[in-house]
């Protein structure tokens, strides 16, 4: 091994141990819980209406300038370029289900079960996802966004 790296890792793994230790996950004032389920159960709607419609630009709008789809996809207008191509591969129909949502009135993390289709019905992916949603002007839009196609298809 090169001399001059064995001393980086050992400092990198030294900086690694003395990182502080996460603290407990804040947890939502339990009364707010019910009204911004309502609002994300209204945002995923909003966002497989626009699908349907083939709208990317709109699509696009749900997410923040700086939103990414983990791995690769960065930035809003990457995503509108993302969602422009599933449009004209005739992928426009989807059904999304929250399965849980924790985090406060500035940010949530949404996660749930869906399914991807095309115009005609037949079903190219389903899986599970995880969104970030962060409250902008008043709005909820998402900040990340994941998806994990089940092995069954």
């Amino acid at each position: 091994m090169n001399k001059r790296i064995l001393p980086l890792i050992i400092m990198l793994g030294f900086l690694g141990c003395m990182q502080e230790k996460p603290g407990p996950v804040p947890t939502m004032d339990q009364t707010a819980l019910p009204v911004h389920e309502k609002e994300i159960e209204s945002r995923i709607r909003q966002y497989e209406r626009l699908l349907e419609e083939g709208d990317s630009v709109g699509l696009g709008a749900m997410y923040t300038e700086d939103a990414e789809i983990i791995p690769s996809t960065t930035g809003r207008d990457a995503i509108i370029r993302v969602i422009g191509s599933m449009v004209r591969d005739s992928i426009t129909g989807s059904h999304f289900q929250t399965t849980g949502l924790w985090g406060d009135d500035q940010l949530l993390v949404e996660e749930g079960t869906g399914t991807w289709s095309h115009a005609n019905g037949t079903v190219v992916s389903r899986g599970r996802y995880l969104l970030v949603w962060v409250k902008r002007d008043g709005e909820w839009k998402i900040l990340r966004d994941t998806w994990f196609p089940a092995d069954d298809h």
